[in-house]
């Protein structure tokens, strides 16, 4: 990743953030996904701010921030969050998500994050970039 790519993208992940944190209760906090995890999803009030790095079916994907990766799984039928994904409307793979209260799930031998809430979504700008 270059240099101006690199900015970029750490700009916009700072604005997001900011802008979250303006927005949220008293209480709420950002964790990482290695402190969610190490919790069990325990975290009180919280937030995460993570990537979409695959998309694995309608309802369940992968999302990862600088400490570790998760399977993040978004319901059912076509409430999907993951379906809006998939469509050409929304960002796909490479979106960044700023998601709340995430419950801790153990699922087929895999960890997940499930009911959670979608604050903000946005898209990579590296990948405009890319094509």
């Amino acid at each position: 990743m270059n240099k101006a790519t690199t900015l970029a993208l750490s700009i916009v992940l700072v604005l997001a953030l900011l802008s979250c944190i303006a927005q949220a209760e008293e209480g709420s906090r950002f964790v990482t996904i290695r402190e969610w995890l190490d919790a069990k999803g325990e975290c009180g009030d919280c937030m995460l701010l993570v990537k979409v790095t695959q998309i694995l079916n309608p309802v369940l994907a992968v999302a990862a921030d600088d400490t570790g990766a998760v399977n993040l799984f978004s319901g059912n039928g076509e409430e999907s969050m993951i379906i809006n994904f998939m469509s050409d409307e929304c960002p796909r793979e490479g979106a960044i998500l700023v998601i709340a209260n995430p419950r801790y799930n153990e699922f087929e031998g895999s960890i997940e994050m499930a009911d959670w809430s979608l604050l903000r979504v946005m898209r990579d700008p590296t990948l405009d970039e890319a094509g």
